[in-house]
């Protein structure tokens, strides 16, 4: 019997411990020490107003004591007096300092960025080389074919097959390589500086350089051009079935898996989305909404919208046929339940396209206003340029070596209702390619290993916060979305 794997090593940033958390905590500490000053500043003026109601006649009748009674009260006002002062400026103290280490945080972030840019070409190309020297010298000539020509085709193909190990091992030894790679893209992508004249007026001006969501934008919209990535026909919406399941405790690894499982009943013909109604033993309801990831990347738009055009509207913070479709299935599923929409609190989750979807559909004030959207969890998906207002927490899972959530070149912001645990790929198990890192199941059970009794607060704090989402009787409504 062998000893089960340890759980992944993950970094959990971001929530309680964000800087902007501690930020936070140092504004929260001024105010209360200028409400401290202005106390003291009040009682200071009241000392001063007893002293002065202080009959005339004890001077004359106690000289003694009036004085001793005077003394006091100037040594209380002189004492309370200083007191509000010194608050008042540590409290400014505390403020100046704040902002100081916010734009120290920030320059520093950019700094360190910034530098990741610039080396990027010179450690890629270490790579190149460390990789081919090694696939050279690994890969042994073949000689068991009846014709040269058969033999080099062996070599050259046992050969790119080094190579491409020895670069995947370089790259996971270097996750910010695909951090500083994306960033050089961003800058060669446009037409302007390369392009001949009858490309640039077929897919017209692309943006600037620094505009990624606009970038995104540029190649959808130079796609359609082409007669690619259509999106125009709103998607039927049908619930296939319902299911009820007794009272159980879900865990993160659980959403995560049922954002899996939606994905892998998802195909070129149609999607899947699961709306769950959670009842918990006081008789409160809470919804989880499974959206799932891509399962195509046709060019040519078919039936099943999880496809390359959601991929890249959603990316670009365009519309897509989603975006309602997820709506009506939602309210169609509320109304069965005979629950107002926004009367019960909501969770959306997904993997990789579903999760930028979740949030896109979380960041939009309208969608928030039909649907009381609290919490999303996404895993392996790139959502750091995907403005979430405070009253929305988000936790993101993510595999060090999974390039797509680094896709959009920026990481998630560090504050206090964005949550991101990156992960080591569990102990025993093998990337045949890069690419393995993003699968949907290894997702899975990478966050069934986030429990609450780890050590890392944010993850406690997750399930404090989210029991509503995770215990109770459940009602499940499937829905099938497709395009016509």
């Amino acid at each position: 019997m062998t000893d089960p794997a340890p759980p992944p090593q993950c970094t959990v940033t971001g929530g309680s411990g964000s800087t902007e958390a501690y930020f936070l905590d140092m504004r929260m500490t001024a105010t209360r020490l200028d409400r401290s000053g202005d106390d003291a500043s009040n009682l200071c003026k009241g000392v001063v107003s007893i002293g002065v109601a202080l009959p005339k006649k004890s001077a004359i009748l106690s000289p003694g004591s009036a004085a001793s009674i005077a003394t006091e009260i100037t040594s209380l006002t002189v004492k309370l007096g200083g007191l509000s002062l010194r608050m008042e400026f540590v409290a400014r103290q505390l403020r100046w300092s704040a902002t100081a280490y916010e734009v120290a945080d920030a320059t520093q972030r950019a700094f360190f960025a910034a530098i990741n840019v610039a080396t990027t070409p010179t450690r890629l190309q270490a790579a190149v080389v460390k990789s081919a020297a090694k696939a050279v010298a690994t890969t042994k000539l073949p000689q068991d074919g009846p014709y040269v020509g058969s033999d080099l085709a062996s070599y050259a193909k046992a050969l790119g097959g080094n190579f491409a190990d020895g670069f995947q091992k370089e790259v996971e030894d270097d996750p910010a390589l695909v951090d500083g790679a994306i960033a050089w893209t961003q800058l060669f992508v446009t037409t302007e500086s390369w392009a001949p004249g009858p490309v640039r007026w077929i897919f017209g001006p692309s943006p600037s350089p620094t505009d990624y969501e606009g970038q995104i934008g540029w190649l959808l919209a130079s796609g359609r051009r082409l007669g690619w990535f259509k999106d125009s026909k709103p998607l039927s919406v049908k619930q296939t079935h319902r299911t009820n399941h007794a009272t159980h405790r879900r865990a993160l690894g659980t959403i995560v898996g049922d954002a899996a499982a939606a994905e892998h009943e998802s195909n070129g013909d149609h999607s899947v989305v699961h709306v769950r109604r959670i009842v918990g033993a006081d008789g409160k309801g809470s919804w989880v909404v499974s959206i799932p990831g891509t399962t195509h990347w046709n060019l040519h738009s078919d039936h099943g919208p999880s496809s390359t055009a959601a991929n890249l509207a959603s990316m670009a913070g365009q519309k897509s046929s989603l975006y309602p479709a997820i709506d009506k299935a939602m309210s169609a599923a509320m109304k069965e339940a005979g629950v107002r929409p926004g009367s019960e609190p909501v969770m959306l989750a997904g993997h990789s396209q579903g999760g930028i979807v979740a949030a896109r559909l979380a960041a939009d004030q309208h969608f928030r206003e039909k649907f009381d959207v609290k919490e999303i969890v996404t895993a392996g998906s790139p959502i750091g340029r995907v403005a979430l207002p405070k009253s929305v927490n988000a936790m993101s899972i993510e595999n060090i070596h999974d390039p797509v959530p680094r896709a959009d070149g920026v990481p998630n912001p560090d504050k206090v209702n964005r949550t991101t645990a990156v992960c080591e790929t569990p102990k025993g198990e093998h990337l045949d390619s890069i690419l393995d890192a993003h699968d949907a199941s290894r997702y899975t059970r990478t966050a069934g290993e986030l429990t609450p009794d780890r050590a890392e607060g944010q993850v406690k704090e997750w399930y404090a916060r989210n029991h509503g989402f995770l215990n109770g009787k459940e009602t499940d409504f499937v829905f099938q979305l497709r395009r016509p």
